[in-house]
């Protein structure tokens, strides 16, 4: 949020426009622009904010850089009631995770999210070409977009539909030069690769401590991402295919890999606590395509106990309130020895549960799913914090 301020005041304040080391890629610098023009406005007429505690940005000023964020919330609410029910489109936009990243962290998760549920509607729909053109933007957002995109462009290849191709091909290649020319243009091309495509694909030589099962329990450090990242890319493609065979649409194969490539990539790659809010709408859609209500109601209990996780183990409490990293008001529950470990092996739970849920028949949701939840998280908390298991393990 600080850097995110503070880009936002040296272009209103100075004119300065610069992509080269904006800390995600320039779609969201753009929104965020565009969004900051109110509030830039109220200032120049004399609108005075306040600094709330030891928050990085002014109480008015957090709200309009959230609200690119806050936005694609409710559009993806939108969405999804036009792709299934209502009921359906609720559970994500009042699940506690989606409000939480959006309105109260502020990550950009969403924004990508709106353009993939969009994407994944055109689908439905057989507008492949408008598919394409949405997953493009949401790629552009974040590269995890990119996933479903290819997986439709290796869907026009299968059917032979080699004009269509071209068409995508050449939607793809407009959208990404509309977006990178001011970087280009700027020399911001190194810090790109870098930052982001090499990061994404675990070949960035920056040492990273991830908070995966994998890294948690080894207590180890990975150049730019584990190597175990080339399962979660690998195995993609392989559902996609199997998924194929039991079906003539593309919307079903596309959707259910999308969301094992969610599922994995938060297992095996560097993934950031955000990140967890990529399979919630991915399985909504797929709950109701494919009559899983129980799939349906465990998302809200996946993003309510992403959203614990999130607040105790990762920022803490007292980031959310006052704006101080690493101060915890919530005594017992964070802050403890072993809490990385804890996590990771309670979000391993909650993906595998998810995996399950998608891959079985459709079952009711039963209440016994939360209470296995949190004896796992129990379970964890005793050994790794209690217990002290990580110094037998070599974690810290």
């Amino acid at each position: 949020m600080a850097i995110w301020a503070n880009y936002q005041r040296i272009f209103y304040q100075s004119g300065t426009l610069d992509f080269r080391y904006f800390p995600t890629l320039p779609l969201i610098y753009l929104l965020q622009l565009a969004s900051y023009a109110p509030y830039a406005l109220l200032g120049n007429l004399g609108f005075h904010d306040i600094l709330l505690f030891y928050h990085t940005t002014y109480v008015v000023e957090g709200v309009f850089l959230k609200l690119p964020m806050i936005l694609a919330d409710v559009g993806v609410f939108i969405l999804l009631a036009r792709y299934a029910k209502i009921v359906y489109a609720t559970f994500y936009y009042l699940n506690p995770f989606t409000i939480y990243i959006s309105a109260a962290w502020g990550t950009y998760d969403s924004v990508m999210i709106f353009f993939i549920v969009a994407g994944f509607l055109s689908l439905k729909q057989d507008r492949n070409l408008l598919a394409t053109a949405a997953f493009s933007i949401s790629g552009l957002v974040k590269l995890f977009g990119f996933i479903p995109l290819a997986l439709v462009l290796v869907e026009s290849l299968i059917r032979r539909r080699f004009k269509d191709l071209l068409v995508q091909i050449a939607i793809i290649g407009s959208f990404t030069v509309a977006t990178f020319a001011p970087v280009l243009i700027q020399g911001g091309l190194q810090n790109f690769l870098s930052g982001f495509l090499l990061r994404f694909l675990g070949l960035s030589g920056a040492q990273t401590r991830s908070w995966n099962i994998f890294a948690s329990i080894q207590g180890t450090t990975f150049g730019g991402a584990p190597p175990y990242i080339w399962l979660a890319y690998a195995a993609v493609p392989v559902v996609f295919l199997i998924q194929r065979r039991t079906t003539t649409s593309t919307l079903l194969p596309v959707l259910v890999a999308s969301i094992f490539a969610a599922i994995l990539l938060n297992i095996f790659s560097q993934a950031e606590p955000q990140w967890l809010s990529w399979p919630i709408p991915l399985t909504l859609m797929y709950a109701y395509s494919t009559a899983r209500n129980g799939l349906a109601y465990y998302t809200y209990i996946f993003g309510t106990v992403a959203t614990f996780l999130a607040i105790t183990l990762t920022q803490g409490s007292g980031y959310l309130l006052f704006g101080l990293l690493q101060s915890f008001y919530l005594g017992a529950l964070e802050g403890f020895n072993g809490f990385r470990a804890v996590y990771a092996v309670t979000t391993l739970c909650l993906f595998l549960l998810m995996a399950a849920y998608v891959i079985a028949k459709p079952v009711r949701f039963r209440l016994e799913v939360l209470a296995l939840v949190i004896i796992i998280y129990a379970q964890a908390y005793f050994w790794f914090s209690i217990v002290g298991i990580g110094r037998f393990l070599g974690v810290a």
